[in-house]
């Protein structure tokens, strides 16, 4: 399974979770069968990326709220609400990659 080891990973994954999301995460033929993408896969990688962007125990301030708006994107995913899933994963990249 794909790992998210730096920032431009989590730019990426951000970007393809929100092209494939819920349903349409492409088959890999070189990725054994249950470790193919899904949503959760997805979203617990996008958890994940959380840590990559603000390491250990420092800015608890900054991840709760990345943390909840994962949440109500997955929330929304799972509804199948794809805007607002994907407007949500916006708000995410947003509080991650901010300028200035």
């Amino acid at each position: 399974m794909f790992a998210l080891k730096n920032m431009d990973d989590l730019w990426d994954h951000i970007a393809y979770v929100t092209l494939y999301a819920p349903n349409d995460f492409p088959y890999r033929d070189f990725v054994p069968e249950g470790e193919q993408m899904n949503l959760d896969r997805a979203f617990e990688q996008l958890r994940e990326g959380v840590e990559i962007a603000f390491p250990g125990e420092y800015y608890p301030e900054k991840k709760a709220p990345l943390y909840a708006i994962l949440e109500r994107a997955w929330d929304a995913y799972k509804g199948g609400d794809r805007l607002k899933g994907a407007n949500l994963l916006h708000e995410f990249q947003s509080g991650i990659f901010k300028e200035g």
